[in-house]
C-alpha cells in the first residue's frame, strides 16, 4: 500500500469528526455519572478511609469503613476541593456512590 502526503489531507476531516463525536460522548458520559447519584438520599456517617485503590484523572475512589463495620467503595468527583487521605477519620456525606463532603475529626 502506497500513501502519498496529499492523500492524508482527505482523512483529516474524518479524523476530526471522529474526535468531535468522541468528545461529545465523553461529556455526556461524565454528566450522566455526575448526576446519577443526585436523586438519591444524602447520608451522613462517621467513617474511616481505608484505602485509595484507583484514581482516574480528577475522580478518586476510596474504600470507606463506617462505625458499624460496613465497608463501601465511594468516589470523590471533586478531588481538588474535597481532600481525603488514607487513614483519615471523620464525618462523610455521600449520595449513592458519590462523596459530597468530608470533615476530619
Amino acid at each position: 500500500m502506497n500513501i502519498n502526503i496529499s492523500d492524508i489531507g482527505k482523512y483529516i476531516p474524518m479524523f476530526l469528526a471522529i474526535l468531535v463525536v468522541f468528545v461529545v460522548v465523553m461529556l455526556f458520559l461524565c454528566i450522566f455519572v455526575m448526576n446519577k447519584d443526585n436523586g438519591k438520599e444524602l447520608k451522613t456517617k462517621r467513617a474511616k478511609i481505608l484505602e485509595k485503590p484507583v484514581q482516574q484523572g480528577n475522580i478518586e475512589w476510596y474504600v470507606v469503613e463506617f462505625e458499624n463495620g460496613e465497608r463501601v467503595k465511594l468516589r470523590n468527583l471533586h478531588a481538588d476541593k474535597v481532600i481525603i487521605a488514607i487513614g483519615d477519620e471523620g464525618i462523610i456525606d455521600y449520595k449513592g456512590q458519590t462523596i459530597q463532603s468530608f470533615q476530619r475529626k
